[in-house]
């Protein structure tokens, strides 16, 4: 998303959380058992809710994880990570890819598949996978389809001369890996609609998928409003043929990066919404850390931008003045 490859720790951090992944994909397979870990419960049959808010965030009809399929093919966390090596597969010819438009592309595309499974499912899952499909899709074309930059051009060239081949798979099955466990609840809440084994108590579980689906529908729209407003502000300085400035109108008159609040909105809330449906910790061990691991990339992130942006405008008034006003992600009170 930021256009800049992953530090030597995340890459390691890259390759537990696969483990992780295929260590989760392992255990939802029926029988299946690992090594000083016991294989999860089967899930049950869920039963009748009583009260209408259960009813709209819950099937009343008995619930498998492990039936559903799309196309004949399971829809599993293995599948969906089939899906995310796929959709950023490109990263090879233009490294980039990897990070920015594959990230959109391989989100899309696992909540298609999963869309897609012959599961009878709820309003609420279709809402969860939706989001993430619409949040994908528009940030894929938003990247591929962005006003070019000098300076921001400049930097992709160098990366691309910087990763071989062998680099570039290791960042490769990292980032899908993420990705993959980034798409976790909403995986586990199309599998599991009726919260069969939750981990959470049933008075928490309603509340945390309305809360859930309004904060991640929420970060979308906050996202899309400050990624166009932004490409505005680009192009007229383009077309003026104006040089670079900061952005401090609208949703940037309160946080100097209301684009990476709404991402952060999204994954937050899309964590929260599926929580409920999750039924073993290793499973909510991959969702809550990759979720902790962009939010984190977001922060740092945000301090390679303003620390930028000081040495570019750190003697205009203006900007100055902006920055004491306004928070990195979070709107300063």
């Amino acid at each position: 998303r930021s256009g800049n490859p992953a530090p030597p720790e995340m890459r390691v951090l890259g390759a537990i959380l696969a483990l992780c992944l295929l260590s989760s994909a392992h255990s939802a397979l029926p029988g299946a058992k690992l090594p000083s870990l016991a294989a999860p419960a089967s899930l049950s049959a869920a039963p009748a809710h009583k009260s209408s808010l259960d009813r709209s965030v819950a099937s009343i009809l008995p619930v498998h994880a492990v039936t559903n399929t799309a196309l004949g093919v399971p829809v599993t966390e293995a599948t969906t990570f089939a899906l995310s090596l796929l959709a950023t597969s490109p990263g090879f010819k233009n490294f980039v890819h990897f990070f920015s438009t594959g990230y959109g592309l391989s989100m899309a595309a696992m909540a298609t598949f999963a869309m897609s499974s012959t599961m009878i499912t709820t309003p609420a899952a279709m809402v969860h996978n939706m989001g993430c499909a619409v949040h994908g899709g528009r940030l894929a074309h938003f990247v591929a389809t962005r006003e070019s930059w000098k300076s921001r051009d400049e930097r992709l060239k160098e990366l691309e001369t910087k990763y071989d081949t062998k680099k570039r798979a290791k960042v490769w099955v990292a980032y899908s890996a993420l990705y993959a466990l980034m798409f976790t609840p909403c995986l586990a809440h199309i599998r599991n609609p009726a919260f069969a084994n939750s981990m959470v108590p049933k008075p928490f579980r309603g509340p945390m998928v309305a809360s859930g689906l309004a904060i991640q529908w929420s970060g979308i729209l906050v996202q899309t409003l400050a990624d166009n407003a932004k490409q505005a502000h680009k192009k007229r300085l383009k077309d003026d043929r104006k040089k670079d400035t900061f952005l401090d109108t609208g949703l940037y008159s309160k946080s100097r990066h209301p684009n990476y609040l709404g991402e952060a909105m999204v994954h937050v809330g899309s964590l929260l919404a599926g929580s409920p449906a999750m039924t073993g910790t290793l499973q909510a061990a991959g969702a809550a850390l990759s979720t902790a691991g962009i939010t984190f990339s977001l922060i740092a992130s945000v301090k390679k931008y303003d620390d930028l942006a000081s040495k570019k405008y750190g003697r205009d008034k203006k900007y100055k003045e902006w920055v004491a006003r306004t928070g990195g992600i979070l709107p300063k009170l």
